[in-house]
């Protein structure tokens, strides 16, 4: 089977179509796993749309710029391509996240509303209070403290990790304990 593979390996190499066909139906099973399981992991929303996005463009990467060439242990091309997989599906979270998270409409503290007088007020107090934290922090605490919100509904709605979210609050409560004294 080892063989096997880094014959077909070769034949890809001399750019046999027949052989690119093999290819793509032996590892496609792989590359699909591998990015759904880091996209899983990174706590974003995704489809199956996704998903072949990645692996098509890892495929169509191999073919047109001939990346198999670039293996240097082909015995190990499991790892190489998992790795490779993993490494895009990365980047496409990351692209992800910078478009569903424009900074400047997103984050914008004032896009979230009290919900009663007593809340407008420990509101006015904890803008005061986190005026030098950044536009991710300030929606963070005052989705905890102002709604009431958990870890994993800030996480949900913000499309980030549930540990940047416990993170963040527990690195920024202190602070504010401290600040809200002072008041």
């Amino acid at each position: 089977m080892l063989g096997d593979t880094q014959r077909l390996i070769e034949r890809c190499i001399r750019r046999e179509e027949k052989a690119w066909g093999e290819f793509i139906e032996r590892f496609s099973g792989l590359l699909y796993y591998s990015a759904r399981e880091k996209l899983r992991r990174s706590g974003i929303a995704f489809g199956q749309h996704d998903i072949e996005d990645i692996v098509q463009g890892i495929f169509l990467e191999l073919w047109e710029k001939d990346r198999l060439r670039d293996v240097a242990d082909r015995k190990k091309i499991n790892a190489w391509l998992s790795i490779v997989t993993q490494n895009r599906a990365l980047n496409y979270v990351r692209q992800k996240k910078e478009k569903l998270l424009p900074e400047d409409e997103f984050y914008r503290i004032d896009n979230i509303k009290a919900e009663s007088d007593s809340s407008m007020l420990l509101a006015d107090e904890l803008d005061g209070a986190m005026g030098d934290f950044g536009a991710k922090e300030k929606i963070v605490m005052k989705s905890s403290i102002i709604h009431g919100r958990t870890h994993r509904e800030i996480a949900g709605f913000m499309k980030i990790p549930i540990n940047t979210v416990s993170t963040i609050i527990a690195r920024k409560k202190p602070i504010l304990k401290r600040r809200l004294k002072k008041i």
